[in-house]
This record gives structure tokens, sequence and C-alpha cells, in this order.
């Protein structure tokens, strides 16, 4: 593919993608040659169409040249008068599950800015050859065709929309693209690491064998629309969304979905409520698919979230305390932060800081434990203890807190999966 024909497939792809004029467009750049070449095509069509570009530079902090790498990412590009910003990973690190660890932490840090910023828009660099990994990883986990299908080029979240405007384009072309315009990158040595199963598969993949996935993921994604929209027929019809962070579903209506079916509804409640990147494994959703139509279902936990039975012949999924992310403390004078899935905004600022942390069982008013998802509900602390309780009117001030649901996630509510740009 020429220079030119991957500008015109970018160019395409952002067009398909019906972005509004003057927006700001966001873009995660991780310093290597894909991203490099996203943010390089992204600033040529922001100067043609108008609008501004942000780019979003993460530092995981796992590796020993990690920050030094995203600080010369963020000075190239800055360098070339592109606004952009260091996003760091701070606190421990797992010992297992780093990767997905990661994931999560970067999605986490990229939707909180995104969200400070404005931008309704975030451009991630996946390419031809991540797309046919990543069909070829989850046909060997056993995926249905909903993951199978792989990534979907448009995928609306919490803030706005996550799109892949290159998912059609080969890394070599981008790689290409970045020589002919004069632009640096980085190289990651892990992308090639035997320790992790797309490093495996790129030391081997040919790309009969990356074309021929590609494909697959096309006929997959066809099923996977189909999917989703019944799905979505189901959600609109029998799912309550809380602005309190839970849900509830007609049992019922649950058990009258085929088994497929179910299996997705379930990953995406509770990737929706536990504010994950990523479902749990078909596997799990399988077994709690079966034990949640048997007569004897009591609840379950999966994910990051409890599913029990409730009121009027419906199923409850909520959040569960020991997955919730460390309290987040904001400094004096600060009147908006983020904390889970929540968003607070004090129409003045404290001369003092604040801490978000789950209620946990600190308050009574009534009856209100007897609604279990409470326990969950987000909560302002100072050095006294319970300082403001926002969804419950409890506070010993007189500054009005606001508080939002901003969950990274949005339930399936329309059929969204969307075919990759070529």
């Amino acid at each position: 593919m020429s220079v030119e024909h991957t500008r015109a497939v970018f160019q395409k792809a952002m067009r398909s993608f019906g972005l509004p004029d003057g927006g700001k467009i966001a873009v995660a750049v991780s310093g290597g040659a894909d991203s490099t070449a996203l943010c390089g095509l992204t600033r040529e069509y922001t100067r043609q169409n108008g609008g501004e570009m942000l780019a979003l530079v993460v530092d995981h902090g796992l590796r020993a040249v990690s920050r030094e790498q995203a600080l010369t990412t963020v000075e190239r590009w800055k360098s070339r008068g592109v606004e952009c910003r260091l996003l760091t990973w701070t606190g421990e690190k797992p010992a297992t599950g780093v990767e997905r660890a990661a994931r999560e932490a970067r999605y986490g840090l990229l939707a909180d800015a995104c969200r400070a910023a404005g931008a309704e828009t975030l451009l991630l660099g996946h390419h031809r050859q991540d797309q046919a990994e990543t069909y070829l990883i989850r046909l060997e986990r056993h995926s249905k065709s909903a993951g199978l299908a792989g990534m979907s080029a448009v995928r609306k979240t919490g803030f706005g929309r996550i799109l892949r405007p290159l998912l059609g384009i080969a890394p070599a072309d981008l790689r290409e693209y970045n020589r002919r315009a004069g632009l640096d990158w980085v190289e990651d040595e892990t992308n090639l690491s035997a320790d992790f199963a797309r490093g495996r598969l790129r030391r081997t993949l040919t790309a009969t064998e990356i074309d021929a996935a590609f494909e697959q993921t096309l006929r997959y994604g066809a099923l996977r629309y189909a999917q989703e929209e019944k799905a979505a027929r189901f959600i609109g019809g029998n799912v309550e969304q809380n602005e309190k962070g839970y849900l509830l579903f007609s049992r019922d209506a649950f058990e009258k979905t085929d088994a497929e079916t179910g299996v997705f509804l379930l990953g995406d409640f509770l990737r929706f409520v536990a504010n994950g990147v990523y479902a749990p494994r078909t596997d799990s959703l399988e077994s709690l698919n079966g034990r949640l139509r048997s007569p004897d279902f009591r609840g379950a936990s999966l994910g990051g979230c409890l599913i029990a039975p409730a009121a009027k012949g419906r199923v409850i999924v909520w959040r569960e305390e020991r997955d919730l992310p460390p309290p987040v403390t904001a400094a004096a004078g600060v009147t908006r932060f983020s904390w889970d899935r929540f968003t607070f905004d004090f129409d003045a600022p404290f001369d003092f800081p604040v801490t978000a942390a789950p209620l946990g069982r600190r308050l009574r008013i009534g009856n209100v434990f007897g609604k279990r998802a409470f326990s969950v509900l987000p909560a302002i602390f100072d050095k006294q203890g319970l300082f403001i309780a926002p969804h419950l009117g409890y506070k010993r001030t007189n500054a009005t807190c606001r508080v939002a649901f901003t969950p990274r996630n949005s339930l399936c509510e329309a059929a969204r999966w969307t075919c990759p740009v070529t």
C-alpha cells in the first residue's frame, strides 16, 4: 500500500465515523510506530478539516525505560505543535495478570483524560495485524462469534466513542508513512516477547495467515452484529440502569433468550457494572448463564460483580466491594474529581483534602441497607470521617456536591460492531 493510499484509507475511515466539525479528538500515543502514524495522520486530518487534537501518552511504569520513552514521545509531539499530556499509572503493580491490569489502567487513564479535556472522541492505533492476532488468540481460547469478530472500529463508551481508523491498514504501511513523513518512533521490546501471546504470534505469523485471519473477523463480525441486535432488543425492554451504579433485569425474559444471547448479555452487564475493559471469560459466563436459569439460583459473583435474585421477578447486578479501586484523595481547592464510576462536582472548593471511598456500613437511614448495592456507593470523607454521602442526602457541610454516574462503558442498546474500513 502506498503512503497516499494509507492516507486515503484513514481519511475514509474518519469520514465514515461522522465526526463533528470543530470537535476535540484525543489520540492514544504510546510512541511506537503504529500510534506515531496515527498521531501524524490525525494531525493532517485536523489541519484539513478543523477541530482540535490532543495526544495522550500513558506511562505504565513497567519497564526501566518507560518513563524516558514516554517523556521523549511527549516532547516530540509538543515540538510539532501538538497539545500533549503524560498520564502515569501509579501504585503497586500486580504480581500476576499484569498485561490485563495494564490494559485496564490504560483505558481508565485515557477515559478520565478525555472527560477532563472535553474530548468525546478517542482514537486508538490498532491495525490489521492486531485484528488478526486478536482473532487467533480468541480462537485458541474457544471464544464465540462475538469474540472472534475482533475489535470493532467504533465503540461507544461512557465519555463518548473509541474509534480505530487503522484496523484495515498493515503495520508495514504505517512504518512507511512514518519514514516518508519524517516521524521518529520508539521500539517496545515486549512486542516480540515470548512471555505474551501476541509476542509469540508475531514471531511466526505469515502475511497469508494474517490476511486469512483478518477475513475471518469480517465474517464473524456480521454474526456479532446480529447478536448485538438481539441483545439490544432485550436491553431496551427488560433492563433498568440505576444512577447508583447497579442494574436490574427481568429474570423471566432472560430465561426466554437463547443461550448464546444470554452469555452475551451477561458479559455486557458485568463489564458495564464493574467498569471493566473486557467481559469475563466465555466459559465463566456460560457457567453463570446456566446457573441463572436454574430455579435454585440464589446468587453468584463474577467479574467484580455480585448477581442475585431481586424483587418483582428481577435480577440485580451490582459492584463487588472487594473489587473496588483504592480510595482517591482530592487536594484542597479541587472542585471536580472522579472515583470508580462516579464524578463529583462541588459548588465551592474546600480548604482541606477530601477522599472518595465506598460508603460501606457507615450510615443508616431507615431501612436503606435493605438495598444491597448501597454499601458500594461512593462517599466523601474528611479527617473526621464521613463527610458527604451524595446519593443519600447526607452531609456535614453547606456546600453542594453533585455526583454523576460516569461508567467507562455503555450497555449494548443498539447493534454496535462496526466493520474496519479498508
